[in-house]
């Protein structure tokens, strides 16, 4: 196990209803009545009353709101140069990130823009890192990414797609009710499932020994989201599901499956990479494509922790050989996305045409991607190529 500190001040605050109380924290972080810089998407908050009750919240407590709205998925850095011009001009002292993944990490991108001198992208080139940001609460309106808890922000330039980590952008307050889920289509159940799911595995697949009790928490938050997912699949309606899956998503990401380990992150590199490529692909359903075919690839250099996930996450009785024990755990993986109605190849996804090896080359741009296995250009060739289905 290697060494670690481990710190989440991160207030949780879980439950139905539980919105109606961002006003009072609001104003308990700012300690007076002023401007809530309120960041969201593109109007679902709007149709489903949300937005109103979160209104009413921060009024009621006298606070002011400045808005930042029509954030996409795989948000680019223009908007966020816009939050930070917006956000100093009206003398905003707290974020508030309404929405999804995306919104999120353009609140916190935001948030640390404006108590930066430069251009907020340096963080994201690996330039400079924050030193303090805005306070930033998140209330989720899906349970993909976890971000609500996590130091992670993700954003586009061009055709960068590309994170940054750092404690003071993580949010002072978390405010999760698993029954603003329940309106989520189906195809963005499933993806939220695999983004999740991978955020453990990403911590899972590690070079690090001697973490077995780290291991077993990750083992059965896996099966907890394989378990409840594809209850709330089948019936969005579930709330005690719907709960189940809220706390896997909110715990996958706030490095606590991450404690003692080196940590991989390589499918999220390649991932980032055909999204970054192609916007309108959604990163969960990259996941489901790019993870199989890389967990292809590693296990052949690194058997022991796969045979250890097909037996102990897919249920897999072990085999005569390591290698059978491995591949029937990826196809039981791989027909758990199948029953989501996921992609598991480019040409499913609708990337059959990227540019394998230009993606690749971006990829590594800096160095090798992974910790479990370091991948080069040519390594991230060939699970793409393992990808293509070929």
């Amino acid at each position: 196990m290697e060494n670690f500190t481990y710190f989440n001040p991160t207030r949780l605050v879980f439950g139905r209803d539980v919105e109606s109380t961002v006003g009072e924290y609001a104003r308990q972080i700012v300690g007076h009545s002023g401007v809530v810089g309120l960041v969201m998407g593109s109007g679902s908050v709007k149709a489903n009353g949300l937005y109103d009750r979160v209104k009413e919240s921060l009024a009621k407590a006298g606070m002011e709101v400045k808005e930042l709205s029509g954030i996409r998925p795989n948000p680019t850095v223009d908007r966020v140069y816009e939050g930070i011009t917006s956000f100093k001009e009206t003398g905003v002292e707290v974020i508030l990130a309404l929405g999804g993944g995306s919104v999120m990490d353009v609140a916190k991108a935001v948030a640390a823009g404006m108590t930066y001198e430069g251009d907020v992208w340096d963080f994201y080139e690996g330039k400079a890192e924050p030193q303090s940001a805005i306070p930033v609460i998140a209330l989720p309106t899906q349970p993909a990414t976890g971000s609500e808890q996590s130091i992670r922000s993700v954003i586009t330039q061009g055709t960068t797609k590309t994170g940054m980590g750092n404690e003071h952008i993580r949010p002072k307050v978390a405010i999760i009710n698993p029954s603003l889920y329940q309106s989520l289509p189906k195809e963005q159940i499933a993806a939220a499932l695999v983004d999740m799911m991978s955020h453990i595995m990403e911590r899972y697949f590690s070079p690090s020994t001697a973490t077995n009790y780290i291991d077993w928490q990750a083992e059965a938050a896996l099966r907890c989201a394989m378990r409840y997912g594809p209850k709330v699949y089948e019936d969005s309606s579930d709330f005690d599901s719907w709960c189940q899956i809220a706390m896997v998503g909110t715990f996958a990401h706030n490095g606590y499956f991450g404690l003692g380990r080196v940590e991989d992150w390589a499918c999220h590199a390649i991932e980032h990479e055909l999204s970054g490529w192609r916007p309108e692909i959604v990163h969960g359903a990259g996941l489901a494509v790019v993870i199989p075919a890389w967990m292809q690839y590693v296990s052949e250099k690194h058997p022991e922790r796969f045979v250890r996930f097909a037996i102990r996450v897919m249920g897999v009785q072990p085999q005569e050989v390591d290698a059978d024990t491995i591949r029937l755990g990826i196809a039981k993986l791989c027909g758990f996305f199948l029953n989501l109605g996921l992609p598991l190849t480019l040409a499913e996804l609708g990337a059959e045409d990227c540019p394998v090896e230009v993606l690749a080359a971006h990829c590594c741009r800096k160095g090798t991607v992974g910790h479990l296995q370091p991948l080069e250009a040519s390594d991230v060739v060939a699970i793409l190529t393992t990808a293509s289905g070929s």
